[in-house]
């Protein structure tokens, strides 16, 4: 009986090959789509989930009040470690710290930069899963001059993974290589190629000094610089332990302090910011919806194609019946020919998704695998062969199944009100869709230009930024001067901080001459030297640049916001003000300038000269960025030995910091058009069958004198008509997407009306493109063709 039915379905969509092939290619295109958009979903949902305790692994994040709105730090002091010992609801607790960028070989041959370096608690290893090539995850880092490597790490600088007992140099000090974990999954948050003891963070700390008073990193309340984990019991409020952090740190300080901490699990971190910004995770739901209606409308044009071509199909279902067919064989011979249909598609998707992977990988920036054993993936499928079945196989298999044959071959049964209804309601959902998904993509493209565009409060044209070895530390004034002979140079300055458009350092630990008791701030901080400010012509509204001498110690420079938050009062020049305990006054205050990236408002910022700093920020003119390279690279190599010399110019960087929302604009145009591409082959689809049924009706009005334009406006208007009506549906609903994802960011365009007016005139006008190649073909024929008797 199965084979019966699989024969005939068979033999029908051969007989059919147009609409077999309309169907098949809608499909399959919707359901490689959905596959590919459902692929990046997964992945995304799919952070930090390796770790066997990720439910109950919080970060703790720092609340700092403000006179404009609370600060939110993804740090937190050094000492909650020692707090978290008297919450009976955690169970372990890790800090985590950044250790600067570079790596070497013992005889520094082989350097490696740009790494991240961290330090870490010894229970690093128990809190988290990360593999463990080689070594003990009970002796995980033995000594403070031990060294746990990445694979990829120890191949780079020693050509094996079996490092084990090797030399490493950082800082200028030996480090012997204890473990090798494996490269660090792409879907982790937290991400490194080498890991140091905190022990030795904690002594390099209290050699230097300390922090004024408090000599440990056990006791610096002041400094946010932990990543803090901590592994709650099953079941724990996290609420209630982050009020307890709160409660306890404020008795620590005795009262002086109104921070709070709160806990963000594990599996939140890459999808929700710490302040509760849910944009990510919005973003991951907005492409998952997309998915989802890529399928129904593949599903849809099968609905519309079926339900059409039902009153063609009347005369060969009633001669079944006649013969002796019964409803229920010809119900499932019905959805054989879905089921069969399906099928072809689904190959047909798999093949385009394996051929458009490393493509799709380019576009979205991932390194993302068809693995067939996700769950999301065969729940897709499933649903889509659900939607299919019941909307496009069983009702168009009731509908013909229910004719009677009597009246069906006497030409009298007519298109059931409901059928026309219904095809007439999908094709309005279709391109409502399309709508929706064009405005997203043409608003998402006209934010990213604004904010490639926006004034950031300094010049980011022509400056490229480079760190020098560490051997240059003694020598960076030298270079500098050097520097600034090249006649394509037009000025230079040296700061720590590696990227100014996205600066992470901060401190709580300020203080300044009429400070309400209580009142907290967090500060961003930059150490820079002379010539760095108005090397990235930074406007200066009071004072100047640091001037290069001894005297520079005591000095800071602030931006507006800073002294605004501080409530101080013109002018501000030489006011007293504290920061790690050193005392100093205001130099200068900048104008407010852009130093972290444009979803986040401007906050204050402190410039200092505590330390040196090695990175370069070199201006040069368009012509003679060449020259200036190559003059920064001379003097690079004279302390590089083999270390290769790497640059970025400023705007390229910017760039990247929003290369991520690109991706996911690029995302949206390209499977926006996808939708308008299923939705206009639906509609082809359906114009050739109403220009079938309407031959002889097009024919006698041609005789009659009807002109080519007349009959392609009678074939068209009601489609038209449809898709205005999904304009009218759509315009509301995007406006209203568009203005909630817009506030995700700091910075925005202006929301205008053009936006809608483009979208809706584009989908009309290739709607009515798709509708006129069948239109004009049915209204050009000869009507002596089409009038003749059958």
């Amino acid at each position: 009986m199965i084979k019966n039915y699989l024969k005939t379905a068979w033999r029908s969509l051969w007989a059919n090959k147009f609409y077999s092939l309309l169907n098949v290619t809608g499909l399959a295109v919707g359901l490689a789509a959905g596959i590919l958009l459902l692929i990046w979903v997964q992945d995304e949902r799919s952070y930090d989930k390796f770790h066997r305790n990720a439910k109950n692994i919080f970060l703790i994040n720092s609340e700092l009040p403000s006179e404009d709105k609370p600060l939110f730090w993804s740090g937190a002091p050094g000492p909650l470690a020692i707090i978290a010992k008297k919450i009976p609801e955690i169970k372990a607790v890790v800090r985590v710290s950044g250790f600067g960028e570079q790596l070497s070989d013992a005889s520094g041959n082989k350097v490696l930069r740009e790494n991240q370096l961290y330090c870490v608690d010894s229970s690093f290893l128990s809190l988290f899963d990360f593999p463990l090539v080689k070594g003990s995850r009970q002796a995980f880092l033995p000594g403070l001059h031990s060294v746990a490597l990445t694979r990829a790490t120890a191949e780079k600088l020693f050509g094996t993974a079996d490092a084990i007992g090797k030399i490493v140099r950082h800082n200028k000090v030996n480090f012997t290589v204890s473990a090798i974990l494996e490269n660090v999954p792409e879907n982790s948050t937290i991400r490194f190629d080498a890991i140091f003891p905190m022990a030795l963070y904690a002594q390099n700390f209290t050699r230097n000094g300390g922090n004024g008073e408090w000599k440990t990193i056990d006791e610096d309340m002041g400094n946010y610089n932990f990543n803090t984990y901590v592994l709650l019991n099953p079941g724990a409020d996290p609420v209630k332990v982050g009020n307890a952090f709160s409660d306890l740190y404020r008795a620590a300080r005795n009262g002086d302090s109104k921070t709070s901490f709160h806990l963000q699990n594990l599996e939140e971190l890459h999808l929700v910011a710490n302040d509760g910004n849910r944009s990510g995770q919005q973003t991951v739901k907005v492409i998952l919806a997309v998915a989802i209606l890529l399928l129904v409308i593949a599903s849809i044009n099968y609905v519309n194609l079926s339900t059409a071509r039902a009153m063609a199909r009347v005369k060969e279902v009633s001669i079944r019946k006649i013969v002796g067919a019964e409803r229920s064989q010809l119900f499932f011979q019905f959805v054989t020919e879905t089921l069969l249909l399906f099928c072809l598609a689904l190959l047909l998707a798999f093949g385009c998704v394996l051929l458009l992977l490393p493509l799709y990988n380019s576009i979205s920036g991932k390194e993302l695998q068809l693995g067939l054993q996700e769950g999301a993936i065969w729940k897709a499928i499933g649903m889509a062969a659900l939607i299919t079945l019941l909307l496009s196989g069983i009702y168009p298999a009731l509908l013909l199944s229910s004719f009677n044959p009597a009246r069906s071959l006497k030409g009298q049964l007519a298109p059931g009100v409901g059928i026309a209804v219904l095809r007439k309601g999908l094709v309005v959902f279709q391109f409502f869709i399309s709508i929706v998904l064009l405005v997203g993509t043409m608003v998402m493209g006209r934010q990213m230009k604004y904010i490639r565009n926006k004034d950031l409060g300094f010049d980011k044209s022509y400056v490229f930024a480079t760190a020098f070895p560490d051997s240059a530390w003694n020598h960076l004034d030298a270079i500098k001067t050097e520097l600034r002979k090249s006649p394509s140079v037009i000025s230079v300055g040296i700061a720590a901080e590696s990227d100014i458009m996205n600066v992470t350092s901060g401190s709580g630990d300020i203080e300044w001459q009429g400070k309400m008791p209580g009142k907290q701030m967090m500060i961003s901080e930059v150490a820079a030297g002379k010539d760095f400010l108005t090397t990235l012509k930074l406007t200066f509204l009071e004072g100047q640049d640091f001037a290069g001498t001894p005297a520079d110690s005591n000095k800071y420079i602030v931006n507006e916001t800073a002294v605004k938050q501080m409530g101080l009062k013109p002018p501000y020049l030489n006011q007293p003000i504290t920061s790690h305990s050193r005392k100093g006054y205001i130099a200068g205050v900048v104008k407010d300038f852009n130093f972290q990236p444009l979803t986040k408002a401007i906050g204050p910022i402190l410039f200092h000269t505590f330390w040196k700093g090695n990175v370069f920020y070199i201006r040069t003119t368009g012509s003679g960025a060449q020259a200036a390279i190559r003059a920064t690279e001379k003097e690079y190599k004279k302390y590089a030995d083999n270390q290769p010399f790497t640059y970025e110019f400023l705007d390229k960087k910017f760039d990247a910091h929003y290369r991520a929302a690109q991706r996911t604009g690029t995302l949206f145009n390209v499977f926006a058009g996808i939708a308008i591409f299923i939705s206009c082959l639906g509609l082809f689809g359906l114009a050739t069958y109403t220009a079938q049924r309407k031959v002889k009706e097009i024919g006698i009005r041609k005789v009659l004198g009807a002109s080519v334009p007349g009959i392609v406006g009678l074939l068209s208007a009601g489609f038209l008509k449809l898709i205005l009506v999904a304009v009218v549906l759509a315009v509301p609903i995007s406006h209203i997407w568009m203005q909630r994802w817009l506030q995700n960011f700091a910075y925005v365009t202006p929301l205008s009306w053009t936006v809608f007016a483009v979208a809706a005139a584009f989908v009309l006008l290739i709607a009515f493109a798709t509708i006129c190649i069948q239109a004009v073909r049915a209204a050009v024929a000869n009507p002596a063709h089409s009038l003749r008797s059958e």
